[in-house]
């Protein structure tokens, strides 16, 4: 069952989601010395880094314990305006002491995406064991109901795919900015030990309703898959868009 916060604004659904950043990676962190996370992309992204930035805690985070990932990726180069990686670069790593080694990019760029994926995956199964596991993954909401790159009526969206950890995707027309992408798959949202979905804004209230309380259909809302989660899933939304709840 997720955990549903509501809270006034977008800035302080940021600011909520900030705090669960550092309370979900301390424990990883002193558990078995390190935390995976993936963080958000899209515009829940912006806010979120602010929120990160201004909190008087910033210094406390284990930031060179963490391993970083971002959960989707457009098929863009890092200093192109797109890019979700290239955005976490201006707006979070260049802030913090993050160790290079740890930060693990999607190549947007890449000729190959599908070569791409797979090298991504390997990269990612040493650090997140058996079976694979994030510590945390941070998601916006689509207004169609997608979350990462897994886009609402595309039929890989409703696949688990237990070894399928990273996807090379093409944008539906309906999605801007219509660019292929790289993502993680849902399988990682299903066996994350904490995920964390932020939303703000009345335009998200009829999907978040029906992302949580919806008739099952996972193609047409694969938001739908934090129903599904082992761990904990935690709700963020401002009061516009929990207004349906």
């Amino acid at each position: 069952m997720s955990e549903v916060s509501v809270v006034r604004d977008a800035v302080h659904a940021a600011q909520a989601v900030a705090e669960l950043f550092v309370e979900s990676t301390a424990g990883p962190v002193a558990a078995r010395g390190r935390a995976l996370v993936a963080l958000t992309g899209g515009s829940s992204a912006p806010p979120f880094y602010a929120a990160v930035r201004a909190a008087p805690w910033k210094d406390k985070v284990p930031w060179p314990r963490l391993e970083l990932f971002t959960g989707d990726e457009r098929a863009v180069p890092p200093g192109d305006p797109l890019s979700n990686w290239g955005l976490a670069e201006r707006e979070l790593f260049a802030h913090v002491p993050v160790e290079p080694q740890r930060l693990h990019r999607m190549r947007g760029e890449a000729g190959d995406l599908e070569a791409e994926a797979r090298r991504l995956a390997e990269e990612l199964l040493p650090t997140a064991g058996e079976p694979p596991r994030m510590d945390l993954v941070l998601l916006g909401l689509g207004s169609d109901g997608h979350i990462l790159s897994c886009f609402a009526g595309v039929a890989s969206s409703g696949e688990r795919g237990d070894r399928a950890l990273v996807r090379s995707v093409a944008a539906p027309v309906s999605v801007e900015p219509r660019v292929a992408r790289l993502t993680l798959t849902p399988f990682l949202v299903v066996t994350a030990r904490t995920v964390v979905l932020q939303t703000s804004g009345a335009a998200k209230a009829a999907v978040l309703a029906r992302a949580l309380k919806g008739p099952e259909d996972l193609v047409a809302c694969p938001a739908q898959w934090l129903r599904r989660a082992s761990g904990r899933v935690v709700i963020v939304a401002d009061a516009a868009a929990a207004g349906q709840l």
